[in-house]
């Protein structure tokens, strides 16, 4: 009974420190309007939670200061296909890639949005995403626009290699791989020469992910030979899917002679980047595809976990090896979400400026930014450094895990990288920010199209990156002949890719040829 009574009271002090807006800052002057509209009916909005979110939590506190200080009642849903094709469409949800805002659009649920008052609502923002316009161009279909893009500069989540450092120390490699050779040379130590000590055969020096819904895994090893399978790349002034170059079948051969030779994990195929993770901590592997901003600081999440279960253990990260094609690993590109607004919304006025009030205080509004995606500085985070107001932030004891701050609602009402650049400045990791451009392949490494949707994507993206998946696995693991890639080339063209390619080149010559 004691504890509950506890909980009711910190519960009740936060929400009156949201409703008060204590603790946070606000330095963009935006404007209010719980201040202007006290009396005025609140305007009500249905709001798609972030699509990340697992769940909607009804009545949290960062939802009650929203609906105050913009006057406004807002009804939280979860988005999924299956709601939108029932009609419950949001006045305002977030969607993560331009072929779900192709096939809502195409449904007529989603609102066209005119870039001239997307500049008038939301100067501040405007200003920086229009240095990449080119975004526009992903989410334009018809020659209307459908979304206001979100951009991001330095990539946390790129890919380079972390290496078992101690493995690497103990078999006499003193320097991180840096060219293909030398990664082959450590991989096939890992794999051989017992770098654990146990007596046993049982490392292996990588494995893979042939289980991801939009690429080949063994990304850096494809990056090595200059493609990326299932990437649209510019080659001699056409675009070509890197699923059907020749470099493609040169770095299958080169994963196929590493599994024969048992240097490739032979669960490759059904890995994923958790159960990859695990073999790294366990011992099983040596050298994994991590994300800079879990791999290259101290704190990084990887880091971390195997910190947790093998401390005495050490990692290092290391640059993609650079090979015949150069070096580098699957990159999203500077594309990040999208905000969609539905359909309904062009015909009340008052909701629409409604919602671009919110918008462009969720992108320069500083106070508006931090409570909506951290909390209240002091009570669920504040800077990494003691004493800072600018820098890295950290989570406080009680919201480390996102769960814990999904309760209170922040994050479920945040819109992510639609921030501006003067707010990323001043909340970004110096730290990191220095890692991302040690190691980061960007911009060299992403789509021609930025991940733009064809016209035929609903008819054949997914069947073809099955297709490729199928091949390449059967290919690597030896059970089927090298020689068949050329039989996969034939087949990929004739169940659409022939079609793809020439959409993917029309599109890039109307939309994306500089």
């Amino acid at each position: 009974m004691k504890r509950k009574t506890i909980v009711i009271a910190v519960a009740t002090s936060l929400a009156a420190g949201l409703l008060s807006g204590c603790g946070a800052e606000n330095n963009s002057g935006s404007a209010k309007s719980g201040q202007t509209g006290d009396a005025a009916k609140p305007v009500e909005l249905t709001w798609g939670i972030h699509f990340q979110a697992p769940a909607v939590v009804p009545d949290t506190q960062v939802q009650k200061w929203l609906e105050q200080k913009f006057n406004v009642r807002i009804k939280p849903i979860k988005v999924t296909d299956a709601s939108i094709a029932s009609g419950e469409v949001p006045d305002l949800f977030i969607l993560g890639d331009p072929a779900n805002v192709s096939a809502y659009q195409a449904q007529g649920v989603l609102m066209s949005i005119d870039r001239n008052m997307l500049k008038e609502k939301m100067p501040e923002y405007y200003k920086d995403v229009e240095k990449s316009s080119e975004l526009f161009q992903t989410v334009t279909f018809g020659d209307k626009l459908w979304a206001v893009p979100m951009f991001i500069d330095l990539k946390p989540y790129d890919f380079n290699m972390l290496w078992r450092k101690d493995w690497l120390d103990k078999l006499g490699i003193a320097k991180i791989p840096e060219t293909l050779d030398e990664f082959e040379q450590a991989a096939y130590a890992i794999a051989k020469k017992d770098p654990d000590g146990n007596g046993k055969n049982d490392t292996y020096g990588l494995t893979g992910t042939a289980t991801s819904t939009w690429g080949s895994g063994f990304y850096s090893i494809f990056g090595a030979y200059g493609v990326q399978p299932t990437m649209w790349q510019l080659k001699d002034g056409q675009v070509v899917n890197g699923s059907v170059r020749p470099e493609t079948k040169d770095a299958l051969a080169k994963l196929r002679q590493w599994y024969a030779d048992g240097v490739i994990d032979p669960e490759f195929i059904t890995d994923t980047q958790d159960s990859y993770r695990k073999k790294l901590y366990n011992g099983r592997i040596g050298v994994i595809e991590e994300q800079i901003g879990r791999g290259a600081l101290e704190d990084g999440a990887t880091i971390v976990g195997m910190k947790a279960i093998n401390p005495n253990a050490k990692l290092a990260m290391g640059k993609n090896p650079k090979g015949p094609g150069g070096d580098g690993s699957w990159d999203w590109g500077i594309k990040s979400n999208f905000v969609v607004l539905g359909n309904k919304v062009k015909d009340n006025p008052e909701k629409l400026n409604k919602i671009f009030e919110i918008l462009r205080a969720e992108s320069s509004d500083e106070e508006t930014i931090n409570i909506t995606s951290l909390g209240v500085k002091g009570t669920q985070w504040d800077f990494a450094d003691s004493g800072a107001t600018s820098g890295a932030t950290k989570f406080l004891p009680g919201f480390e895990k996102q769960e814990q701050r999904d309760a209170i609602g922040a994050r479920l009402f945040s819109l992510g990288n639609i921030t501006t650049r003067n707010y990323r400045d001043k909340y970004s990791n110096p730290k990191l920010n220095e890692a991302v451009r040690a190691y980061t392949s960007a911009p060299r490494w992403t789509d021609a199209l930025l991940f733009a949707a064809l016209p035929s994507d609903g008819k054949y993206k997914k069947d073809l990156t099955a297709l490729m998946q199928k091949y390449f696995a059967q290919i690597i693991s030896g059970e089927i002949p090298l020689s068949d890639f050329d039989k996969f080339v034939t087949e990929w063209k004739a169940k659409g890719g022939d079609e793809q390619t020439k959409e993917a080149n029309e599109m890039y010559q109307k939309q994306f040829k500089k």
